[in-house]
């Protein structure tokens, strides 16, 4: 039997609304697919085609400014190469969907500012990792974990800048609101940094909300979008569902699991390009020129080991979910939300469960409500 919040989900999405959202649930399934044909080629196009030898040489071999130089222009070139990609399943997308406010010229400027970030994070990580090859030819794996460590606390630094590049920030006015988060604050033990509202609505009409580290404290970011469809009650649910991630300390539990993962990656990467040496100019692991290839490796390795990294964080949504509901016991409320989010976000309530199980970070709205509503009303 349907529960009563997601008939309501099912109502406020209408049936134009709900096959948008199974539409979105296909795009990101072709989406997945699309990424790992169009690495392949990029790839490809390096490799067997001797561009990746060629420019190893011109730039000096392999030693380490020389690697620093092509590791960068590897990355840096793969932010247009990206950019048809991105547009079509991420621009066009929210056009069809009409949750875009944002023009071609804008979102391209914001390709470039997050790639840029995202190619100078990359490129030093693969750099540091071909130093290692070289310096430690027959115990690299170890020095490896140290580089991926520092890479995880690298992503976990680099989200706010992301954030930040992306939407501009402002103090919330509403000081009603704020004494209420402060409040929620209190309550779950720690210590608030204020409310930051992005402005989001001049980009999207999606909402989300975060928590932000900010000099010892956390700062909740809201999307003005999502002030605007859930309201006061609403925002409450959704910080503390993010302080419950907090509390339980998901976080570094999950880029524990993802550096963990991501190292296999390079170590299975590593296999491969030992099988290189002696083709296509390539020298082995400790030749930079066979950064194509270890990084075709891990994209194709991550998309398999998302499956556990998933399943990992689907278990704490549920976990984070039952510490919002014991911080804030009101259980109409917290059903409400998910309405509103639901219908502002386009979320396909019951996606297909193979979909779910292989790309959802979420458990499904339909299975959180009714986890929500067998942890208030046991039995």
């Amino acid at each position: 039997m349907q529960s009563p919040a997601l008939a309501q989900i099912y109502e406020a999405l209408g049936e134009e609304g709900l096959k948008k959202a199974r539409w979105q649930e296909r795009m990101r399934v072709w989406s997945q697919v699309a990424q790992l044909v169009w690495t392949a080629l990029y790839a490809l196009l390096w490799v067997p085609t001797g561009w990746a030898a060629a420019l190893r040489d011109a730039l000096g071999g392999s030693g380490a400014l020389p690697s620093l130089l092509f590791v960068l222009v590897f990355m840096l070139l793969l932010i247009p190469f990206n950019l048809p990609l991105g547009w079509y399943f991420g621009y066009r997308k929210e056009q069809v969907l009409g949750t875009n406010r944002q023009s071609l010229a804008g979102w391209l400027v914001d390709q470039f500012k997050q790639g840029l970030i995202g190619a100078l994070l990359l490129g030093l990580f693969f750099w540091a990792v071909y130093l290692v090859f070289r310096a430690w030819p027959g115990g690299w794996w170890l020095a490896l974990l140290a580089v991926v460590a520092l890479l995880m606390v690298g992503l976990y630094l680099v989200q706010p800048l992301l954030i930040r590049a992306q939407f501009k920030a402002e103090p919330l006015e509403d000081e009603a609101l704020i004494a209420r988060l402060k409040a929620l604050f209190e309550r779950a033990g720690f210590p608030f940094g204020g409310v930051g509202v992005l402005r989001a609505g001049e980009k999207t009409a999606r909402g989300n909300a975060m928590l932000s580290p900010k000099g010892g404290k956390l700062e909740v970011l809201v999307f003005d979008t999502l002030l605007d469809e859930v309201g006061p009650e609403g925002l409450e649910f959704v910080v503390a569902h993010e302080l419950g991630h907090r509390a339980h300390k998901d976080w570094p539990w999950m880029l524990g699991l993802f550096g963990l993962l991501f190292a296999l990656g390079i170590v299975l990467a590593h296999a491969v390009l030992v099988w290189t040496a002696g083709r296509w100019g390539l020298a082995g692991p400790g030749d930079v020129a066979t950064l194509p290839l270890l990084y075709l490796v891990l994209a194709f390795w991550m998309t398999l080991a998302q499956v556990v990294s998933n399943a990992f964080m689907r278990a704490r949504e549920y976990a984070a979910d039952r510490y919002a509901l014991e911080l804030v016991p009101n259980l109409p409320a917290f059903e409400s939300t998910f309405v509103a989010l639901a219908k502002q976000n386009l979320a396909d309530p019951e996606p297909p469960e193979w979909v779910e199980f292989w790309l959802h970070n979420h458990p499904s709205i339909a299975r959180r409500l009714e986890a929500a509503r067998r942890a208030v009303r046991p039995g």
